[in-house]
């Protein structure tokens, strides 16, 4: 049996569901290894604060009078679930939601959710990981978790929706 049809096999909505799963999980790979990488090895703070020369120092004094070491979780998320957004509204369009018309409208909605799920996760980031010191690992796995529950209800019910409904 291929794999397709495995999928048919169940319920529309759990059907639904196992698909934003599976895309989920290219995400969670794809947004972890760029987060990893990033992280462990290319620490983006210090490019950050040279991007704005002296505007740049005031930040990273402000940083570190708050007691965060750096923004290198921060950052690293950023970019990291910005890879893991690209690949979430291609496959969720066409293949999860199976919208073929309203790119435009989906893609602003999209945006919109995605951009408060990234302020989100990297809240929780700089909180967890750069300022109070828990492992960066458990904060982005637990983290990115809830996120990705409430980017699969509000997808479904308010993104990926034609808008003639």
């Amino acid at each position: 049996m291929q794999q397709s049809d495995k999928f048919a096999e169940f319920s529309p909505d759990i059907n639904q569901f196992s698909k934003f799963i599976v895309v989920g999980l290219s995400n969670f790979a794809i947004s972890f290894a760029v987060f990893y990488l990033l992280y462990n090895h290319w620490k983006l703070s210090g490019v950050f604060y040279g991007l704005f020369g002296q505007a740049g120092k005031g930040i990273e004094d402000f940083i570190l009078q708050l007691g965060a070491t750096s923004l290198d979780a921060t950052l690293a998320n950023i970019f990291g679930y910005g890879a893991g957004t690209i690949n979430s509204f291609i496959w969720n369009k066409f293949w999860t939601f199976q919208v073929k018309h309203e790119t435009k409208s989906q893609f602003a909605r999209f945006f919109l959710l995605n951009i408060s799920c990234l302020f989100l996760s990297s809240l929780s980031l700089f909180i967890f990981t750069d300022y109070l010191r828990f492992p960066y690992g458990s904060v982005w796995f637990v983290t990115m978790g809830i996120i990705t529950l409430i980017n699969f209800v509000i997808s479904k019910y308010w993104v990926f929706i034609s808008d003639d409904c």
